[in-house]
């Protein structure tokens, strides 16, 4: 009687325990958020234009068959002038010379034509600076007493680089000075000298 009163003692106090027993819920982890893309590279916004980034360029004179002058032409400048300064030898003594920059980045004929015709990108007519003219129009030069030319000015509302600047034409000395007046040349006798402007 002992034992079995034990016994039934010994469940009940099993199954009350297992009736108290609390339940454990799952915990619910959330999943790491995914990591983010890589973004593109950012895009590079160029505030400069290029012409300020083209400051400066030259252009070496080589004379044509049939001169000897040579010298160099340097352009240096900002968003709406250029300022030049020319040097040059192997002219007659107070001779006046046009000089222009001209469409085509080359000297590679004898007479200097394969550089075509003036640079005008705005198709305007051939004119002196305070009036409407080509962008390649310049000033015509004299020589010194020795044959000798070495002088500075400034263009206005042309830019050394750039879509419609003078890097990668050429420039041109020519034989007589410049009339300013006839179409499209200024009457400016041969090209005696040429040279590619080239950035620096």
């Amino acid at each position: 009687m002992r034992l079995a009163l034990t016994l039934s003692l010994a469940t009940a106090v099993g199954l009350a325990g297992c009736a108290h027993k609390p339940t454990v819920e799952p915990i619910s982890v959330p999943a790491p958020a995914p990591a983010p893309a890589p973004s593109a590279s950012p895009e590079v916004k160029v505030t400069e234009p290029f012409f300020s980034r083209t400051k400066s360029a030259v252009a070496t004179l080589t004379p044509s068959a049939t001169s000897g002058v040579t010298g160099i032409v340097t352009f240096s400048g900002g968003s709406t002038s250029v300022d030049v300064h020319v040097i040059a030898a192997g002219l007659q003594p107070g001779s006046i010379h046009a000089f222009h920059v001209h469409e085509n980045g080359t000297c590679a004929s004898a007479d200097f034509m394969t550089a075509g015709g003036h640079f005008n990108p705005t198709h305007k007519p051939h004119g002196p600076q305070d009036k409407p003219h080509h962008a390649g129009d310049m000033p015509s030069l004299l020589a010194d007493p020795a044959g000798k030319i070495d002088t500075r000015f400034t263009l206005e509302g042309v830019t050394v680089g750039g879509t419609d600047g003078f890097v990668g034409h050429a420039v041109i000395l020519h034989a007589v000075a410049d009339d300013y007046d006839a179409q499209p040349t200024g009457n400016s006798g041969a090209r005696i000298a040429c040279g590619v402007i080239a950035a620096q």
